[in-house]
């Protein structure tokens, strides 16, 4: 650590002038909200106050993505700021002055907040880069619930010009009260590959299912076969986890139905055994449909692959928030959970490091429920964290 540099402004005081502008950011994305790969909105609101902020570079990208560069005027590596900016299709249940005005769409997980804290990074970063060693590229990511909106980004160019050395993110935590961070080296959240079996049969009689080939008794005999074998050889704790969360066919009692169909997602922190249980999945379609005679196909969609934290840059983080925050924040560590999370990409492809911010006031709340609520001053602790971490990143090797 270089114990002579400072940045020439306060930024906790800072971060104080500028929680009301992230507030009413958060709680507009929140009353706003749009599902992946139509952030619309969104993308022009984020558009439009990088471009007032006087931000460099500022363009969409990757569909409704946005991005735009903060030039330091001290020497210094480039570093990827993310926050995702899309929503979920659920049904706000929770009451408040700025509950979702799209029925059937909510901000169950936190995007709103994380793109209202960038955007006050971004303004204090650019008012105050006189101080500030590097350059900072902002990445308003579209598209993380689920259809690849990293890997688009990073597709479109996003790491370079310039050259992106490192990339840091934060996401809120339900289960951390405000005032917490968790973080956590190596892997921190799993892979993911969703999953979807369409069984072909026979149709007939409810009466003669000795003339019909069932896809809902192949399907209850894959099931079986599945969580047999995934328990038979993952059942030591070693992080598989392979659920079936949809199983739908046939429209009446007495008539078996032509086809099924079951959904479902395989989380692992391993990639040869994602493989083995992905050939496991194949083999055991082709017995159980081979012995009834029926037919299947499988789709898998890959969300993610397992999201790693870099031992090197999360030491760092580690470092300056214990020596610069530690008077706001209480740091936890982080144990990985089987959630997903699509920062994998950037923490493939250079060393990147994903915190965790509390959010809860009085007792944990859970994300992708229609009853998610968090309170906004929590984006004080984001914001202050983020800013921190940037500015003294070179001074910590």
């Amino acid at each position: 650590m270089n114990d002579r540099y400072t940045p020439t402004f306060n930024i906790h005081e800072a971060v104080r002038k500028t929680l009301p502008y992230m507030m009413e950011m958060r709680e507009y994305f929140h009353a706003h909200p749009e599902l992946s790969e139509k952030e619309f909105d969104t993308c022009k609101t984020i558009f439009q106050e990088l471009s007032l902020m006087g931000i460099e570079d500022v363009k969409i990208i990757a569909g409704t993505g946005v991005t735009g560069l903060i030039h330091g005027a001290l020497p210094g590596p480039v570093i990827l700021l993310r926050a995702d900016i899309d929503a979920l299709p659920l049904t706000e249940k929770f009451d408040c002055p700025y509950s979702s005005l799209v029925d059937g769409v909510m901000h169950a997980c936190g995007h709103d907040g994380h793109a209202a804290n960038l955007l006050g990074v971004a303004k204090i970063l650019n008012k105050h880069k006189d101080c500030l060693r590097g350059t900072i590229r902002l990445a308003f990511q579209p598209a993380e619930e689920g259809n690849g909106g990293a890997a688009r980004m990073i597709d479109a160019g996003i790491l370079n010009n310039p050259r992106v050395d490192y990339a840091l993110g934060l996401h809120v935590a339900g289960s951390l009260p405000k005032g917490y961070v968790g973080i956590g080296r190596g892997e921190i959240s799993a892979s993911c590959d969703d999953f979807t079996i369409t069984l072909h049969g026979r149709g007939g009689h409810g009466s003669q299912p000795s003339l019909c080939i069932s896809p809902i008794q192949m399907g209850i005999d894959i099931i079986q076969s599945v969580q047999n074998f995934v328990y038979n050889c993952h059942a030591d704790g070693d992080g598989v986890v392979l659920t079936f969360g949809q199983f739908q066919a046939g429209h009446n009692p007495n008539v078996i139905p032509e086809t099924a169909e079951l959904k479902g997602t395989l989380r692992t922190y391993d990639e040869t055994k994602r493989h083995r249980i992905l050939a496991a999945l194949q083999a055991i379609l082709e017995n159980v449909t081979t012995t009834y005679g029926g037919t299947f196909d499988l789709d898998v969609v890959p969300f993610s692959p397992v999201c790693v934290n870099d031992d090197g840059v999360t030491d760092r983080v580690v470092h300056i928030l214990q020596d610069h925050c530690t008077d706001r924040v209480d740091l936890v560590p982080l144990k990985r959970g089987s959630g997903s999370e699509d920062f994998a990409y950037f923490s493939a492809a250079v060393p990147s490091s994903l915190y965790y911010v509390g959010v809860y006031s009085n007792e944990p709340v859970i994300g992708h429920s229609p009853e998610f609520h968090w309170d906004s001053n929590a984006l004080k602790y984001m914001c202050e964290t983020m800013l921190n971490i940037v500015y003294y990143f070179e001074s910590y090797q």
